[in-house]
């Protein structure tokens, strides 16, 4: 007996298990089934739908719109009758074609008219072609004539400039020779050793000086006078343009300081304690004796 329990135990144990997969397989089976009927019975009920026409609902109008309706047809019919017996399309752009025709014609009218005054009220206006002929002789007589003068002014202008460039060389040629009688140096070494260092200080000329003063300069003979900012403690050498400010500083009494004769056209002037011999032109240096005396 315990024997048989035994094994139909041990039976149980193996048919069980392999009996359930068995079982869900199954059901999984019914359920695919079922639902490939209802997708089936939900595609044929929308095939039913869409061949099947459907009535489009009945248009229910509103009484106000209904009334508005008619109430415009009304004022349109009262305007219409109105409205005055107006002419056909076509009579009206008739009209209208005619109408800009005639005011075209106007105003050409009205051009000509003033082209026609215009003219009348021009000067001096030669009636025929032969005044006209004589005018244009006339003008280009006029332009043949300025264009010799504008000749002979560039000729005139030439022969200035050639005569001004000779000037300036004979000019040169002066100054180098004056340059060659008068030594700067050499007068320095004979002015102080004639008269020493502080030869000016008793020397009536320096009667106003008072010592150095910012923004002046002192000038024998003139007294202080004033010295833009961008002159102050500059110096000029030969070659250079000394500026119109200072040109009216001049050594008139050159002889007494031992200086040389200035050749003519040029002039000595006192620039602080500098003397520059320039041409009273243009102000070009043509000898310069730096610190003629000293403070």
């Amino acid at each position: 007996m315990k024997r048989s329990l035994m094994v139909a135990a041990a039976l149980a144990a193996f048919v069980v298990p392999a009996a359930a997969p068995l079982s869900v397989l199954a059901q999984e089976a019914t359920s695919t089934e079922d639902r490939a009927d209802i997708r089936e019975r939900r595609r044929e009920a929308r095939e039913r739908r869409s061949a099947a026409p459907t009535p489009p609902p009945p248009r229910v109008e509103r009484p106000d719109r209904q009334e508005r309706r008619e109430d415009r047809q009304e004022r349109r019919q009262e305007r219409r009758a109105e409205r005055p017996n107006h002419p056909a399309p076509p009579e009206i752009r008739r009209e209208r074609r005619e109408d800009r025709r005639e005011n075209r014609q106007e105003r050409r009218e009205d051009r000509r008219e003033n082209r026609q005054e215009r003219r009348e009220d021009r000067p001096n206006r030669p009636e025929n072609r032969e005044e006209r002929r004589e005018n244009r002789q006339d003008r280009r007589e006029d332009r043949h004539e300025n264009r010799q003068e504008r000749r002979e002014d560039r000729r005139e202008h030439r022969q200035d400039r050639r005569e001004d460039r000779q000037e300036r060389r004979q000019d040169r040629r002066e100054y180098r020779e004056f340059r060659q009688r008068f030594n700067a140096a050499r007068w320095r070494q004979d002015w102080n050793r004639r008269h020493g260092h502080g030869w000016w200080r008793n020397d009536r000329r320096w009667r106003g000086y008072s010592g150095i003063r910012f923004g002046f300069y002192f000038a024998p003979g003139y007294g202080y006078y004033n010295v833009p900012r961008q002159y102050w403690h500059q110096r000029w050498s030969v070659g250079e343009y000394l500026p119109s400010i200072f040109w009216r500083y001049q050594l008139d009494d050159w002889r007494t300081y031992g200086l040389g004769y200035p050749p003519e056209g040029t002039r000595w002037v006192l620039v602080d304690n500098h003397i520059y011999l320039i041409d009273q032109y243009d102000g070009y240096i043509i000898d310069v004796i730096y610190d003629a005396w000293r403070w």
